[in-house]
């Protein structure tokens, strides 16, 4: 049975702010449960902490993307909260894509996000770019319309669930997907660890590396 959810005062949206909007259109309640109803954009989202404000100096794309990825409009469904955010110098674990892009194994503009599906952050969506790659990425995901999943797509989705998938976890992917973001990599083995990898943008010139945006989905079994 459903808690019951109340309106305990008033907040601002952060996904209205990451979107660009000012302060008159992020107006919002804040509820019982700690999470924040916009009156706006009609969305409940969980509340960004003070550690992950770096989100704010991200590129807009980034900002838009975090902005649609926790946006739910059922109170009452599972939902993501944005748990990491950082953005600057970084040591490349690829050191070859690095030097392909004149680097010498750091980068100065990295981006990491983590947003969970649980308090454990057992699932968990992790995205990675770098901003000077953003080229081939959509400028603001806020104003794309979801795509019609395939069939295929609609399958898979439906196994993820059969495996065990938490549903925050696997709405996320599918959002994803409808967007625009392509599925690279699925990995079911038998081990306790599932994950699947999910691509946007294009691939480094000469290359098979891609750029632009990428997402892992993880969670443990």
């Amino acid at each position: 049975m459903n808690a019951k959810i109340t309106i305990t005062g008033s907040s601002v949206c952060p996904a209205c702010q990451m979107s660009g909007h000012d302060g008159d259109s992020c107006r919002a309640n804040l509820l019982s449960d700690g999470r924040i109803l916009c009156v706006m954009c009609g969305s409940v989202i969980a509340p960004v902490d003070a550690s992950v404000m770096s989100v704010y100096r991200m590129p807009h794309s980034l900002k838009s993307l975090v902005a649609t990825m926790l946006r739910e409009r059922d109170v009452h469904a599972p939902y993501l909260k944005l748990t990491l955010a950082t953005f600057g110098p970084h040591a490349s674990s690829n050191l070859a894509a690095a030097c392909a892009q004149g680097n010498e194994g750091t980068i100065l503009n990295h981006g990491s996000l983590i947003l969970s599906a649980d308090r454990h952050s057992f699932a968990k969506l992790q995205v990675t770019f770098q901003a000077d790659e953003l080229q081939d990425v959509p400028e603001d995901f806020t104003c794309l319309k979801n795509n019609a999943l395939d069939p295929e797509t609609e399958q898979f989705l439906r196994n993820l669930s059969l495996r065990n998938c938490p549903p925050a976890l696997a709405k996320a992917i599918g959002r994803l997907i409808s967007i625009g973001f392509k599925v690279r990599i699925q990995d079911f083995s038998t081990g306790s660890i599932r994950r699947v990898q999910l691509h946007c943008g294009g691939n480094i010139a000469g290359t098979s590396v891609p750029k632009g945006i990428m997402v892992e989905a993880t969670y443990l079994v």
